[in-house]
């Protein structure tokens, strides 16, 4: 899958998580059936978590997601199911949002001390979108 990129060449988890009617969350909120809600979100999971190193992470959030539909699947259910993941998810997507801008800035850092000009204190990303 391609996700869409930010000018320093980071993914934009913003875009990934919240564009209306193409991103995570409004994807969730479309569901109309507990069934097809739980089907979306493993599938955002299973997307999100593909590394092999991810299967525990995986693993964890599908277990939560037994948990969470197990029980009633009526329209309050479905109501209340919507809010605990889009929690879950915005959860997500701010991990997702400071690993990548920690990773940007220890990559900068990294060519600074490498001695490489084109880093500018004010900016620790210049030097990445050479």
């Amino acid at each position: 899958m391609e996700w869409p990129k930010l000018p320093n060449g980071s993914v934009d988890w913003m875009t990934v998580f919240q564009a209306p009617n193409v991103g995570f969350i409004p994807l969730i909120e479309q569901s109309d059936t507990c069934e097809k809600l739980h089907a979306c979100f493993l599938l955002i999971i299973d997307s999100l978590f593909t590394r092999t190193g991810d299967a525990d992470v995986r693993r964890t959030y599908h277990e939560t997601a037994a948990d969470l539909f197990a029980g009633a699947a009526d329209e309050q259910a479905l109501s209340g199911q919507k809010v605990k993941l889009r929690m879950v998810m915005m959860r997500v997507m701010n991990d997702r949002t400071k690993r990548a801008h920690d990773h940007i800035e220890a990559k900068a850092k990294e060519i600074a001390a490498s001695g490489d000009a084109r880093v500018i204190d004010q900016n620790p990303t210049a030097a990445l979108n050479v």
